[in-house]
This record gives C-alpha cells, structure tokens and sequence, in this order.
C-alpha cells in the first residue's frame, strides 16, 4: 500500500512520493522555479505549498493561462485542500470588475487567469501586498509582454517578501529565456527534476517513442518535383538581389527576413523593394503549399488551396496563377489521399483501440484534424472526436469552452477512444491521459514536444509513435526538437550552477515539520527513501530534531541497462 502524506490543511488521499516532497521544502524556502516533467505530480506540491500557507494572515493566488485550467485547477484544490470550498474562488474575465472585487474579500485560495489579477491589482481593484503566495502554473509564458511576467513585475513591486512558486515542464532552450522568467518573477532557486532521476524511477511509468520514417510514393514526389523548382528558382532570384539570407535549405525565419528587407527597401524608396515583397509572398505561400503536401498530404493541400481561391487579395491571385500551382489543383482536386502518413495513422490505431486502450492524435493543422477524423471513423470500434481551439476562421469553426470541456469528458468516459487535437490539446487543459500518444509531424519547440509527450505514460506505462516523412521538413524539425530539448536541460544545469543571493534569511524552523507520512515525520521519510533506493545524493536540511546534511551512497547500487536512456537523449 502506497504511503499517505497528512497535513492538518490537506484532505486524505495525497501519495507520498519523496521527490515531490523534496520539491515542496525547496518551494517554501524560497521563490522557486519548479520544472518537473509532466505527469509526475507538479500540481500535488503545489497543493503542499498551499497547505502550508493557509496558516497565514494573506492570500494565496494561483493563475493559469486558460479559464479550463483555471476551472480544472479550482476544482482539484477544492478536493484536496481542508478548507470551506465557499473560500476557494475563481476570477475570470467573465466577472464584472466590481464583483471580482467582492470576490477577492472574503476568498483565502484565488485562482484565476493572469491578466484578470494583473488588469485588477493595476486598477487597486485587489491588492498584491496581501498575497502571501503567488502560484504560477504554465510559468514558460512568463516572458515578454505576457500579462503573466507582468504580473510577476507587479507582485514584485507591490510584495517583496512575497512567495513565488512557478511550475513548468519545460521553460525554454535558451539561457536568456530561462533567465528572463527567473527576473520576471522573482525566483531564487531552480529545482529540476527528471523522469529518470533515482527517486523518481519507481513512480515514472514506462514511455515508448518510436519514429516512423517514411518513404513518399513515386506519384506524390512528381506533384512535389515542380512545386520545389519553383521555389528553387523565386529564392535564387531573391538571393541574388540581397533579399534572401542564407543558401541551401529555405526556412520560414530566411522568408520572414526577407520580408523585413523588402520592407525596409520600400520604406527608403527603393523600387527594387515593390517586386521582392510580390516574390516573397509567393515563396511564403509556396513554401507552405510544400510542407502541406509532402507532411499532410494532398487532402490538406487542397484544401489549402481552396480556401486561397476565395481569397480576394491580389496578392493571393497571383499566387494562384503560378504553373505548378494551377496543375496540382487542377489535376489533384478530387484525388484520394496517397500519402503514406493515413495508412500508418490508421494501423496504429487499431491496434490500441483493439485492445481496449485510447490515442491521442496531435497535429497542427485542422484540415488535417477534419481528414483524420472522416478516415477513423470508417474503422470498426473506432470512435473519433476533434479537439481544436476556439478561434475561429472562414469555413473553419473554432469550439467554445463549453464544447472542449465536453469532449474531454467525453473522452475520459469512453463515449470517444480518439481525441485528435490540434496544440490546444498541449496543455491549458485536463487532456486525459491516453495509452498511446501519435504525432502526426514532429514539432521544432521543445515545450510543445514535452508537453505532447506528456498526455501519456501519466498513471500507466504508454508509447509515443511520431509520424516523419523522409526527406522533409519534418526530418528537419525532429532534429532540431530533439537537440533544443538536450539544449534546455544544459541550460538549466549551468543556470542550477549560478550563484544567486536569495531575497530572504533561510528558516530556521523545519519547513516539513508539519507534514507527516504514515506515522512518520516527512523529513524522516525522504531519509528512509534515500536510503531504500540507494541514491548517491547530497542534501541538506533539518529533520525534526536535528539538523543534517547527509550523503548516502549504496555500497551495491544498481547498475543501469545501457538502453535505458532519458528522454533528451533520444533522437
């Protein structure tokens, strides 16, 4: 039987797990940022540091970049943290400004989107000075003009004995993007943990990736041929002119700074600038149309296609007159789909679902969503259901809060056993974890590949499977996640390196004393783990008693397979 943590402000049913325990003493050390991959349990230490806070005089504020996770998150608090649910409140946008203020006076836990506390902490609607804990969830958006790094710059300012717990699986690759959120909000120490760190091992589940690497047919490498020369020869003019940057593969970034020296060419009267910004335009919707037949397929492009022909802008009509353009929409309006992506997709699938388990598809685009949706829904047993964001464009819906909120359900009963989501699916909501995770195309960010990721292996072993079509922009893409995803797990070492002066005298009080496993002191109980998994670790802290700093090496610690590997290794 799994130990139980206790603690007067929590209710039954929260697991011991050392590692989350380790993380929560950090955290209500100092302002911290929390960066735990997905499915190991950030939310269960943020519940500890809302336990431990409650004894406070002020408040305690969580925000989260949605309104579902908002709800999601004041739901799970409400189940988990002893305290009368009237004192658990939600402020959204929805909430007339005058009422959120009422709100606010009689809450203990606020939690709500970023931009409605920072809109009514600006307006002296409430007061951050009376937040004893600030909770970021998602904190990778705190950079930037987000209105979450805003707001961190705002509790700064109003509360500089404030507490800051940010909570992400993934905050960035690069040094100065992990930096920007630590200044933004204040925090003093980084605490990371892996999936495959020791105390973690016996809680994570097993994750299988497997890349499919497949061959494009005959027929759909001639549609492509005559496309890729044209684009070959409108970048080789641009090049030549000094619009273009680089040589050899053509990318979106050299398109956009392309752009931005058209523009500029314009701007001083330069004549030359009025026919390479036509040009570019034409490589930018060019470029596109590639990618859409050679990683989606010809149903997407069409599509693609079709919504171009109503567009009224000239430059889009010039677009469409273009040769390749013309023949491929002409010759392959009415074509079954050939690329070999479907088939595979389908394979996979049934496999699952015949044993009785549930998938996660995620794509980028909605045509692509609408074209997996029709094909599963011929398979026997099959039942698909779409997941996309609220936006809306054209012919193409978005769904409301209500209707995501409803699929999810739906999904998590069974009455569907496929969700294929577009990103909304990455994270913001509850998606429910799912036995297999497919990829349709690999993405370039490393979040948006860990939060994928994320959907399964969360309460039991799962296997991702990504879609590539060789010679690609998706075999770029995957090389490139793969390398920024090792980059970001590098940076968080050297910046874990860096000396930072913490804002505030370390406690001298227990900061677990209250928290209790079983019948046993937590601080007692993270000893007793260390030393049953035999972990080589040094840490430093106080038990009940005494104080310590220990570290336990096992004389036979177990060696590890050479195949086991993490996560940022794989390629």
């Amino acid at each position: 039987m799994a130990p139980v943590l206790s603690h007067p402000n929590l209710k039954d049913g929260v697991e011991a797990r050392a590692y989350q325990l380790i993380a929560a003493k950090e955290a209500l050390s100092c302002s911290t940022l929390l960066v735990m991959p997905t499915g190991l349990g950030k939310t269960a230490v943020q519940w500890m540091a809302m336990a431990h806070y409650l004894n406070g005089d002020g408040r305690i504020v969580l925000v989260a970049p949605t309104t579902g996770l908002v709800d999601q998150q004041a739901r799970m608090a409400r189940n988990m943290i002893n305290i009368n649910p009237d004192r658990i409140v939600v402020l959204t946008g929805q909430q007339r400004p005058p009422k959120r203020q009422e709100i606010w006076k009689n809450a203990k836990i606020v939690i709500a989107t970023p931009h409605v506390i920072r809109n009514d902490a600006r307006d002296g609607r409430i007061l951050l000075s009376e937040v004893d804990l600030l909770i970021f969830d998602e904190a990778h958006h705190a950079t930037g003009s987000d209105s979450m790094a805003v707001l961190g710059d705002l509790y700064l300012e109003s509360n500089s004995q404030g507490m800051v717990l940010a909570a992400t699986a993934s905050p960035g690759v690069r040094d100065d993007k992990i930096l920007e959120i630590i200044q933004r909000l204040g925090i003093e120490k980084l605490h990371v943990t892996k999936r495959d760190d020791d105390l973690v091992s016996p809680y994570a589940t097993s994750m299988d990736i497997e890349y499919h690497h497949l061959e494009l047919n005959a027929l759909l490498k001639s549609i492509i041929e005559p496309l890729i020369n044209l684009e070959d020869e409108e970048a080789e003019f641009l090049r030549r002119s000094g619009f273009l940057p680089g040589s050899g593969i053509i990318t979106t970034a050299a398109i956009e700074e392309a752009h931005k020296r058209a523009s500029a060419a314009i701007g001083k009267g330069n004549v030359r600038g009025y026919d390479a910004a036509k040009r570019i335009a034409d490589l930018r919707r060019l470029h596109r149309l590639i990618d859409l037949v050679s990683t989606q397929g010809l149903v997407c492009a069409i599509k693609y296609l079709q919504r171009a022909l109503n567009d009224k802008d000239r430059k889009t009509k010039r677009f469409l007159s273009l040769s390749p353009v013309i023949d491929l929409y002409r010759n392959y309006k009415d074509n079954k789909e050939i690329h070999p992506k479907p088939g595979t997709l389908s394979n996979l699938t049934k496999k699952v679902i015949s044993s009785r388990g549930k998938v996660i598809i995620f794509t980028e685009y909605r045509d692509t969503v609408d074209m997996i949706v029709d094909m599963l829904s011929t398979i026997s047993n099959v039942k698909p259901g779409k997941f996309v964001g609220q936006s809306s464009k054209g012919k193409q819906i978005g769904m409301k809060q209500k209707e995501q909120l409803e699929q999810l359900d739906n999904f998590r009963s069974g009455q569907i056993n496929v969700l294929v989501a577009t990103s909304v699916g990455e994270e913001g909501l509850d998606v429910p974890a799912a036995d297999c995770v497919i990829l349709y195309e690999p993405v370039p960010s490393a979040i948006r590949a860990i939060q994928r990721r994320g959907r399964t292996a969360r309460r039991g072993d799962g296997d991702v499977h990504v879609l590539i079509a060789k010679d690609t922009r998706d075999e770029f893409v995957q090389h490139a996640s793969a390398r920024r995803e090792t980059a970001m797990y590098r940076a968080l070492e050297r910046l874990k390196k860096q000396s930072r002066l913490p804002r505030r005298s370390p406690s001298s009080k227990e900061i677990l004393s209250s928290f209790m496993v079983d019948s046993k002191n937590a601080g007692d109980f993270i000893l007793t783990e260390i030393e049953r998994l035999y972990v080589e670790i040094e840490t430093e802290g106080t038990t009940a008693n005494q104080n310590y700093k220990i570290t336990e090496t096992g004389k036979d610690l177990p060696t590890r397979s050479k195949n086991q590997r993490t996560l940022i290794d794989f390629d």
